[in-house]
């Protein structure tokens, strides 16, 4: 009877235990995917310090409370913001590599513990710093170690504008795996990240009118990838015009290139600059899958900063053009 007792005792303390465990994981979850949210709304604005403090004294708990439980996974999970917020957001792509670095030597041991997501971020941010050959051998070392799993997986999407891509690369073959496809993406991202030269291209807008981008060195130029009917360009439109209205005579230029497959009917948005209906060179060669994107080129044809909206880009603009 002892025996008994001493078994059940033994079953309710584990069961206690594994709800405690499973209470903190959700509780961990909640705290990060409320800092998530938070930072989805912030975006690339202007904030005060106080609010960045707020946000890094978040993003800490979370590092904290992933460390004290030794939760691989969780481990992961905080890396991963802690990198979002530093390189993303804050630009401090070399503090981003440090958290992500530490989180994989936290995590190496550990059984059941996938850190593909550190080695895509990883990726990421030496793209964003633009660096080709460190994304080089971060894949690399992905490919060598036992995250690997290389498999074929099907995709859907891209179909029309907002319809989103589920899965990429069809056809795929037994080496290729999903995190190796965005790093491979993120390669070719490298290759135009701040501070890279643009890629030259030849380009003839809907007016019939050809031009290389290089001729356009000497003025500020905003190459802009649109679809019809994506949100975030239509939003943007009022404000792009009103730049190009405001500073096209300080040297401003903007290109704009549809990314539609039957991009017909350009001329009805009556925009003033040129119009490009499409340029499939230039955006393979820039890693452009489909969605809206825009690059600002000072006037040596550098890239300044990719993915300006509204005030951040109006300041990146006047910045540019010494105003």
């Amino acid at each position: 009877m002892r025996g008994i007792l001493a078994g059940l005792t033994s079953m309710v303390l584990l069961a206690a235990v594994a709800g405690a465990f499973g209470q903190d994981a959700a509780a961990f979850d909640a705290k990060h995917n409320a800092v998530l949210s938070k930072l989805q709304s912030m975006g690339h604005g202007y904030y005060s310090e106080k609010e960045w403090a707020e946000i890094d004294q978040s993003v800490q708990e979370l590092v904290s409370d992933a460390a004290a439980r030794n939760d691989g996974d969780a481990i992961v999970k905080a890396a991963v913001i802690r990198a979002m917020v530093l390189s993303d957001m804050r630009r401090r792509h070399g503090e981003a590599l440090e958290a992500l670095a530490a989180a994989r030597q936290k995590v190496a041991g550990m059984e059941g513990v996938d850190a593909s997501k550190l080695f895509v971020k990883e990726a990421e941010v030496q793209a964003e710093a633009g660096n080709p050959a460190a994304v080089a051998d971060v894949i690399a070392a992905y490919k060598a170690s036992r995250y690997y799993d290389p498999k074929p997986y099907a995709w859907s999407g891209l179909t029309g504008p907002g319809d989103p891509l589920v899965m990429a690369r069809p056809n795929a073959t037994e080496g290729d795996s999903l995190p190796l496809t965005i790093m491979e993406k993120a390669l070719v991202r490298a290759k135009s990240a701040p501070g890279v030269s643009f890629p030259e291209a030849t380009l003839t807008d809907i007016r019939g009118r050809t031009f290389a981008l290089s001729s356009l060195r000497g003025r500020v130029v905003l190459v802009d990838f649109f679809a019809r009917g994506w949100k975030i360009w239509e939003e943007s439109l009022p404000a792009t015009t009103e730049l190009w209205r405001r500073y096209s005579d300080a040297g401003l230029e903007i290109v704009s290139i549809c990314l539609e497959p039957n991009a017909t009917g350009l001329d009805a948005l009556g925009l003033p600059w040129s119009v490009v209906a499409g340029a499939p060179d230039l955006t393979r060669a820039l890693g452009i899958f489909g969605e809206t994107t825009n690059y600002l080129l000072d006037s040596n044809g550098m890239v300044i900063a990719r993915d300006l909206r509204g005030q951040d880009l109006v300041f990146a603009v006047r910045r540019a053009l010494g105003r």
